[in-house]
């Protein structure tokens, strides 16, 4: 079998698409969606400008150009439907995943809410107002991704019946055929069994006869977290949804759920880097303004640190006063102890952070997580403290006592840097707090301050001690 470069097939791609738009026929478009997959269509239009994409899309059928357009990063489609005239925007619309849809709509509503309405307007009823439903839920909710498209029979038919409905329901090539649920007549959800069931039991067998009677379910408010913890602990391609009473109204599925991963993992990233809540792409590539003011605020909580820290250091300058050491010598180390607390300090934040995000972290007993940590952090603060106070002694001209003061300051700061970077996340989490807002610049402006407190007062005391 040829191997194929990837770069040369989506060049090859590239090229077929500007042959398309320019004198394309209907039958050579359709012969192009045969052979090459939507994913890597819509990253090629990325190449070309609004002008041939909007071409792109007149020329092409919906039901074929919406599977290119929900592969499209939602700000490329914002800006195309944007653009496009209603008509043509509702039918696209109207083609898309009623979630993805929604999505959209959403975003539309944001920037051109007089377009949106429009295009809603324009709609068959039914997806109106299945968007219009979804659109009602709560961000970031199990509703709010979900689609409202999935297969549910009743029990009392038997298999063959069964078979014969769901092929007049005629079902979407995706995760939403896996599974099909058992309702009662209120469209109540009690059961459910698989595509494969129906394939290989006995024709005559009743839905009652292969149902499972313990669905895995969400509730329509439960946040998309969780939901994407309950994947990843029951490894299903999709979940049912359903409301208090326990009627069916949607489903999510996996493809949903490798997004919500990503947002998440991406927003935890960002806030523990000290970025304000912000959508990816426009902090790439959206207003520069936007990406600057998202960035600031925590770098200016660095500012304060930096001068509360100075001010620490100034007074200290101005009260030390030893023939042991030379101050020039005790200032050259605030920057070894300052890095290893910060770094210590962000290590310990972001394993318990990532912990709490995929509940690997039990709420029952949290504490044991921070003593963990706090172990950790002491037993390596003594073994980098051992190791400089033997290299100072070993290698430099220092004395005892001052290499003494180094090496217990190290080992008191990664300790204490351990303690904070674990215990911060776990007590924001208690106080419903996003625990990833522990991020790098507090902890680090934190233990800036606290790693000095340590290191002149140790140095302080002990001058005083051997003063005697």
């Amino acid at each position: 079998m040829e191997f194929v470069n990837e770069e040369n097939k989506q060049e090859d791609i590239t090229n077929k698409l500007h042959e398309l738009i320019k004198k394309g026929s209907a039958k050579a478009y359709l012969s192009f969606f045969k052979k090459y997959h939507e994913a890597d269509i819509a990253e090629s239009l990325e190449e070309f400008n609004h002008k041939d994409v909007q071409a792109f899309f007149k020329n092409v059928k919906p039901e074929f150009s919406v599977e290119v357009l929900e592969e499209m990063r939602l700000t490329e489609q914002l800006e195309l439907i944007n653009d496009l005239k209603v008509e043509l925007a509702a039918k696209i619309i109207e083609e898309m995943e009623p979630d993805d849809a929604a999505d959209l709509i959403e975003e539309l509503q944001e920037t051109n809410e007089q377009k949106a309405d429009r295009i809603i307007n324009a709609l068959p009823k039914k997806e109106a107002s299945e968007i219009i439903d979804l659109l009602s839920f709560p961000e970031d909710s199990a509703g709010a991704i979900m689609t409202s498209e999935f297969l549910s029979i009743p029990e009392n038919l038997t298999i063959e019946k069964a078979i014969q409905k769901l092929k007049k329901e005629d079902p979407p090539d995706s995760e939403i055929s896996f599974y099909i649920y058992i309702v009662t007549k209120k469209n109540k959800l009690i059961g459910y069994t698989t595509l494969r069931n129906l394939v290989f039991e006995s024709p005559s067998k009743t839905i009652k006869e292969i149902r499972n009677d313990n669905p895995i379910k969400v509730h329509s408010h439960t946040d998309q977290e969780d939901v994407a913890k309950m994947f990843r602990k029951y490894d299903v391609v999709a979940l049912p949804v359903v409301d208090k009473n326990d009627i069916l109204i949607g489903l999510i599925t996996v493809d949903d759920i490798v997004d919500v991963v990503v947002e998440e993992a991406t927003e935890d990233i960002n806030k523990l880097s000290g970025i304000s809540e912000i959508d990816e792409e426009k902090l790439i590539s959206g207003n520069i303004f936007l990406a600057i003011f998202s960035r600031t605020p925590w770098l200016l909580l660095t500012v304060i640190g930096g001068i509360i820290a100075s001010y620490i250091i100034t007074t200290y300058s101005l009260l030390f006063d030893s023939s042991h050491f030379s101050l020039a010598v005790s200032l050259s180390f605030i920057p070894l102890l300052m890095g290893l607390g910060g770094n210590v300090g962000n290590q310990s934040a972001t394993i318990i952070v990532r912990s709490l995000a995929i509940g690997t972290i039990k709420k029952e007993a949290p504490l044991k997580y921070v003593f963990r940590e706090t172990l950790v952090g002491l037993i390596m603060g003594l073994i980098i403290s051992g190791i400089f106070f033997i290299y100072n002694m070993s290698f430099t001209s220092h004395s005892l006592l001052f290499s003494g003061i180094v090496a217990i300051s190290l080992a008191s700061n990664i300790c204490i840097a351990a303690i904070i970077g674990s215990s911060l996340p776990i007590i924001f989490k208690k106080c419903n707090i996003d625990p990833a807002i522990a991020s790098a610049p507090f902890i680090s402006s934190t233990l800036d301050i606290t790693g000095q407190l340590i290191y002149f007062s140790l140095t302080f005391y002990l001058i005083s001690v051997f003063a005697i």
